[in-house]
């Protein structure tokens, strides 16, 4: 049913439609008034259902109407309205709707609920139930029976927020939930509290479908509700949702100060509430670089286990204990954890903890195992579509588009990108579109206006990961134009960022190799030394194949300026490093960087090696890369091959 109240009909318009309904007989006119009412759109048989004339009468009156042109039949054979009346113009129906005294119309509504609610066991329909009741209290509000309306109608929009949650509508639950609070605020001062936990669920729904806007103003108001009925431990909870939501919003100070304040108030007697926002706080911390991280998600995992939470909420604190272990390096602890909390979230039906810890999964292992990220990533988002979970939908499509990336299927990483963006409704997410814009600036298809006004919510973000997706975007595209300074300082800018990232991460990962391969074109040796000490830094079980085959790459060519002896071969060591770490970008800059070392050194030849990389570019659609080949070849007097 629509909601013939948003409408707008002019007087003068309006005057007509009138008198076309007055010249109608009593008794059509007044049928004419149940069917707008039902809506645009109808089956006869609800309109003999709630008609109070005599069935062979409301059939004549119906072809009556259709002859007059104020009603028609459906027969698109496609619509699942095929069959029903429906008014001709959704003015008429309006001008009809209008006509109705507010008593005809309560009355009425009343009428078309309970015989849908007879007529329909299950709650298909509850959320046009609920609308019939929010009518007919608009329509006379201060009735005796205001408050049994109510009360029906917080029942149905709760069953028909759960059906919606139940069939992957998360959104849509969010509002029912929502609707159903607010008419809590009609009752009296004690049905309070039961509007702040109707906010929770509206709020947590909202979390579900991604809305955070939605879920920060649901949140907060149940938290506040709370607050004034001095029910501070339930408060707490509500303040964890908000901090969550915060974080996402980018304003990391804030939420910290959220979710620490509201483990201050639950940590004294702990329970499953304690054991949450310890999480929430944990997973920020995790996200930041802060090494208090790692208490924090033991405790929170220690608490959970102390505690025996259910096994769903046990599945989450494994992830992100998991996520933890990623960033310090210890990738078989996280691993495993990984693994672990998938298969529990997997056994005892959670579909969104399944496809969290997927998610997480695939993260880990971009730079390690990209064919393993990427089926893990699709598993993931098929969960999300399935829920309706747009942020983890957001997120799994970006690890896809990566894992492509690393792979070096690059039309493949633009298909599920576009796919998932179009198709699925992600355009407005700045998690996916920082995978399109990189692709776009790995190809140097992205300009320098068109670098600095995308991702513009990662740029207002306090959070490191969204600052770094576009950060990583402004190097690429710097170094494509030719400013060295500024993409050598941007992408030692992310580099900065590698406690929060993990050296894991994909950002870091582009962001290390970016900013070694700008500073050797400054020729700023020291700066490639600094870079190289960074993952010096580190055990070398801590660093990841890709980066030690580059960190080798980069020592190569620190021999090679230097006049080394053995700079030939250390660059042969470096290619089949790069080879086995699998990534055709990375092996085409170090095939040329070879080429053109042994074009001034005649150390060897360099046409196989040119070859290759033009070839990798073409296939990349890399124009930068291809164009660097292009120079090495002419540079060493290769032909170019075909």
């Amino acid at each position: 049913m629509g909601d013939v109240r948003t409408l707008s009909v002019p007087d003068s318009l309006h005057g007509l439609l009138a008198a076309r309904l007055d010249s109608l007989p009593p008794g059509i006119r007044e049928l004419v008034g149940d069917a707008a009412v039902l809506g645009t759109a109808f089956p006869a048989e609800a309109l003999l259902a709630i008609s109070e004339q005599p069935a062979e009468t409301v059939q004549a009156e119906l072809a009556e109407l259709v002859r007059r042109e104020v009603l028609e039949i459906s027969a698109d054979p496609l619509s699942p309205q095929r069959g029903s009346y429906r008014f001709t113009q959704n003015m008429l129906r309006r001008v009809a709707y209008d006509t109705l005294s507010r008593r005809d119309r309560k009355a009425r509504h009343l009428v078309v609920a309970a015989h849908l609610r007879n007529a329909f066991e299950n709650d298909e329909i509850m959320e046009v139930v609920a609308r019939h009741y929010l009518d007919a209290l608009a329509a006379v509000p201060d009735d005796p029976d205001a408050g049994a309306i109510r009360s029906a109608a917080i029942e149905v929009l709760l069953r028909a927020g759960e059906r919606a949650e139940e069939s992957g509508a998360p959104g849509r639950a969010a509002e029912d939930f929502a609707a159903a609070a607010d008419l809590t605020s009609q009752f009296p001062e004690a049905m309070n509290t039961v509007g702040a936990t109707l906010w929770e669920r509206a709020a947590t729904a909202a979390r579900t479908a991604g809305d955070n806007e939605k879920l920060i103003a649901y949140a907060e108001r149940a938290r506040n509700i709370y607050i004034e009925h001095r029910r501070e431990r339930d408060a707490a909870r509500a303040q964890t949702l908000l901090g969550f939501g915060t974080s996402l919003d980018g304003h990391i100070a804030q939420a910290r100060e959220l979710l620490a304040d509201a483990v201050e108030v639950l940590r004294p007697s702990p329970d499953a509430d304690t054991v949450t926002a310890l999480r929430e706080l944990a997973v920020l911390e995790t996200f930041d670089g802060n090494p208090v991280s790692t208490q924090l998600t033991e405790e929170a995992l220690v608490l959970g286990q102390a505690l025996d939470v259910p096994d769903a909420q046990l599945a989450d604190l494994v992830v992100s204990r998991a996520l933890n272990y990623n960033n310090r390096g210890q990738y078989t602890e996280a691993a495993a954890l990984y693994e672990y909390g998938v298969r529990l979230a997997e056994r005892v039906g959670d579909t969104a903890g399944h496809a969290r810890g997927l998610t997480g999964l695939a993260s880990m292992k971009l730079a390690l195992d990209p064919r393993a990220a990427a089926d893990a990533a699709r598993s993931a988002y098929e969960l999300g579509k399935r829920l309706g979970a747009r942020r983890l939908m957001a997120v799994s499509l970006t690890n896809v588009g990566w894992a492509e990336i690393f792979l070096g299927d690059w039309e493949a990483a633009g298909r599920a990108l576009q796919a998932g963006m179009h198709a699925d409704g992600l355009a407005d997410d700045d998690t996916a579109a920082s995978v399109v814009a990189t692709l776009a600036a790995l190809r140097g298809e992205l300009s320098e206006g068109d670098a600095r006004t995308t991702l513009t919510a990662c740029r207002a973000s306090e959070d490191p990961q969204d600052r770094c997706q576009a950060l990583l975007v402004d190097a690429l595209a710097a170094a494509t134009a030719g400013r060295l300074d500024e993409a050598l300082d941007t992408a030692t800018e992310i580099v900065d960022h590698g406690q929060a990232l993990g050296l894991t991460h994909e950002l870091y990962v582009f962001g290390w190799t970016t900013a070694v391969r700008v500073a050797f074109e400054r020729g700023d040796l020291p700066a490639v030394e600094a870079l190289v000490a960074r993952l010096d830094a580190h055990p070398v079980g801590h660093v990841p194949p890709l980066l030690r085959a580059e960190r080798s790459l980069a020592r190569a060519r620190l021999g090679a300026a230097r006049d080394e002896a053995d700079a030939d071969d250390d660059f042969t060591d470096a290619i089949a490093q790069l080879r086995a770490a699998g990534s055709p970008y990375h092996l085409a800059h170090a095939l040329l960087d070879q080429a053109e070392f042994r074009a001034v050194t005649a150390v060897g030849p360099a046409d196989l090696l040119l070859a290759e990389a033009a070839a990798i570019a073409d296939r990349l659609r890399a124009t930068p890369l291809a164009a660097r080949a292009a120079a090495a070849r002419a540079a060493a007097d290769v032909p170019a091959v075909g």
